[in-house]
């Protein structure tokens, strides 16, 4: 889906997914694939270019075996966006709900900050966004809170980061 504040297709998929995703359009996706440890790696023969990192989606660095979500992974992720320009990213995970989701929404909120745009219509249009992409979208909290650190002082990245599951939009997503 081409996203106008982005001005760039972003998507969003889970595992099953990504192998006819990719394979519809060959060599046009950038794609951003976490998996967990023991999960098998996604089939990405068909992209443009890769970058593949591996952590539990989990809500503590820590994990439940030592695979948690940390700093260096949303720093290199970042970097391939960068690296990526505008061209078409797609992000996935293994059930494109939560890592994937929180992944997308750091590169919604980056591309908007650097707009100008911040507050109340921040968290509206990052949420609208986010949605428009994956309407069951709940975001990795901790995901998203260390991607936002990464170009946000504390505690901005952290504040943001809860009022943004906090959507109501969202946060229904995780009552559901």
């Amino acid at each position: 889906m081409f996203i106008d504040c982005l001005q760039r297709e972003l998507a969003v998929c889970h595992h099953a997914e990504i192998e006819p995703f990719l394979a519809a359009d060959p060599g046009r996706w950038q794609v951003i694939s976490i998996r967990e440890p023991h999960h098998p790696e996604a089939v990405l023969t068909h992209a443009r270019k890769a970058h593949a990192v591996v952590f539990e989606d989990v809500f503590t660095p820590e994990g439940t075996h030592g695979h948690g979500p940390k700093p260096a992974h949303l720093q290199g992720i970042l970097r391939f966006v960068a690296q990526s320009g505008r061209e078409p990213l797609l992000v996935q995970c293994w059930a494109g709900r939560s890592r994937s989701t929180a992944v997308a929404l750091v590169v919604i909120v980056k591309t908007l900050w650097g707009q100008g745009i911040d507050g109340p219509e921040m968290v509206r249009r990052a949420a609208d966004t986010l949605l428009a992409i994956r309407p069951l979208a709940i975001p990795n909290r901790l995901v998203l809170r260390l991607g936002l650190e990464e170009f946000l002082h504390h505690p901005l990245g952290q504040t943001l980061s809860k009022a943004l599951v906090e959507e109501p939009r969202i946060r229904q997503n995780f009552v559901d």
